[in-house]
């Protein structure tokens, strides 16, 4: 007896089962992606967290060998140190007058950047020929992983940024006028600031030291954001006029209008906020050497007092 044979059946899929796969593998990969992307941005925290932890313990290494933190910004002429030394006005002559230096230089002994920190000439400024090629050295301690890492191109002396700058306080750059009735509360640093662990008289645990800056959202040499090597308005520092990734900075006019998206201001007025591209916040190393997350939802007026440091006020640092 004979039996019909049945035609066989192709191999592989029909169109209708590999659309069916196509469509599986699609929503598989959007359930998956953002689990992904919170678990690289964890990974980032935990970076950026255990950079601002180097920088504590800089700060701290250094007030153990000098007995004061160092200053927020340092001004004055760059041949202090020695005697017969001949300054000129601007930054092409055979000195350069001004130091123009930032806390970052002075802590290169104590994030391993020594190699730096010994080739560099005090008795010149930041823009001279001799020292202008040890700031574009970039080095990841400089940056949160979440921000951009590049140089500062706004204007022919390049150098490097960050994202990690000095605590001014509940105040502008001048840290001698405030936006409200209230006195200036100052920070930990400031111009040629010297400060002692005695002065911190809320306690450095209570007390901002450092904070995340978001870097400028482009180079101009208006918005120093983010150009923490310069001592320029709003380069090194993050004020407390609004909590976290909140309000609006206001950056340097220098007699011009700027083209810039935010508003600007005459020079001594400018005030940055603390920002990051982390969800929800941004970190902060407080005086003892902690590390803290401290949310965009934070209350104000507790921003406003962790940032001063001798104000008197009793802080709840639970946020």
């Amino acid at each position: 007896m004979q039996f019909a044979r049945r035609p066989c059946r192709p191999a592989g899929f029909t169109l209708v089962e590999l659309l069916v796969v196509i469509a599986i593998i699609g929503i598989l990969i959007a359930l998956l992606l953002p689990a992904v992307q919170a678990a690289r941005e964890a990974a980032r925290r935990m970076t950026c967290a255990n950079h601002l932890k180097q920088w504590g313990l800089a700060m701290h290494n250094y007030e153990n060998s000098n007995q004061v933190f160092p200053p927020g910004v340092t001004t004055g002429s760059a041949c202090l140190s020695t005697p017969g030394c001949v300054t000129s006005n601007g930054f092409t002559g055979p000195n350069g007058e001004y130091m123009r230096l930032t806390f970052v230089v002075s802590l290169w002994p104590y994030i391993e950047l020594n190699t730096i920190y010994d080739r560099y000439d005090f008795d010149y400024c930041l823009y001279a020929g001799k020292n202008r090629s040890l700031m574009t050295e970039s080095v990841s301690t400089y940056f949160c992983p979440s921000d951009r890492i590049g140089v500062w191109t706004a204007d022919s002396f390049t150098r490097a940024r960050g994202n990690y700058v000095a605590s001014w306080g509940y105040c502008d750059y001048t840290q001698t006028r405030t936006f409200s009735s209230d006195a200036p509360r100052l920070g930990a640093f400031g111009t040629n600031s010297r400060t002692r662990v005695s002065d911190v008289a809320d306690g450095l645990s209570n007390t901002l030291f450092l904070g995340e800056v978001a870097q400028a959202d482009f180079d101009d040499d208006f918005d120093f954001r983010g150009d923490f090597l310069n001592n320029d308005r709003g380069a090194a520092q993050f004020m407390t006029l609004y909590t976290p990734n909140s309000g609006i900075d206001s950056t340097a006019c220098y007699g011009q209008t700027p083209n810039l998206p935010g508003p600007c201001k005459p020079a001594n007025l400018v005030f940055v906020t603390a920002r990051s591209y982390h969800p929800g916040g941004v970190h902060a190393l407080y005086g003892d050497g902690s590390v803290h997350f401290t949310e965009d939802t934070i209350d104000f007026e507790i921003w406003r007092s962790l940032s001063s440091m001798n104000s008197g006020e009793t802080v709840n640092r639970a946020h």
